[in-house]
């Protein structure tokens, strides 16, 4: 598999994959979204599983604002500081919209035919809202990779998860943990 994926799913919340698709200054070299394709292509492949019917440049825009106000959010719990008001702001005013209404189809969970942008938008804000004011907030983490920016939420049971992804960032610090220790066992051959 390339690195990155278009789309990264691996926080376990979808308001956090959600806030790592890019961003501004040193964060644009990682932006998904691009046109409104990318934004319904991304609310297609993450845990929402959503089919929209249309996304205008618009679209785009409002999801980069919420975006940024969750990244915003999550680096301020991380740090153990106040949530940033305009980010605050930003999350209950995406919030009080209508969000995604559930739908059964057959013994399956949809959502209902005709949802839109700002509903799943909604929805969004709604999921990071929940993170960022209840007790899970503490289980937000950062890859402990000195590399990776990536965040994700530990929903392990002792709570100790330090990788982004273990076929990742896991598996290069274990290697590189690995030589290391190799190469102090091995004597040095002098001439």
């Amino acid at each position: 598999m390339t690195w990155p994926p278009r789309f990264l799913f691996l926080s376990n919340r979808a308001s956090i994959d959600f806030a790592q698709t890019g961003g501004e200054g040193k964060w644009a070299k990682w932006e998904r979204w691009h046109e409104p394709t990318d934004l319904r292509d991304w609310f297609r492949e993450s845990s929402l599983a959503l089919e929209l019917d249309t996304a205008r440049p618009a679209d785009v825009v409002a999801a980069r604002q919420l975006r940024a106000a969750i990244w915003n959010a999550a680096q301020a719990t991380l740090r153990g500081r106040k949530l940033p008001a305009k980010s605050v702001t930003e999350l209950r005013a995406r919030a009080a919209r209508p969000d995604l209404v559930p739908d059964l189809r057959g013994d399956e969970r949809a959502w209902a035919p005709g949802a839109t942008v700002r509903q799943a938008l909604s929805s969004i804000a709604r999921d990071a809202i929940d993170l960022f004011g209840s007790a899970v907030r503490e289980r937000l983490r950062e890859c402990e990779n000195p590399s990776c920016p990536l965040l994700f939420v530990d929903t392990s049971r002792p709570g100790k998860r330090a990788w982004c992804t273990m076929a990742r960032c896991g598996n290069l610090q274990k290697t590189s943990r690995y030589r290391a220790n190799l190469k102090a066992a091995t004597p040095s051959r002098r001439r």
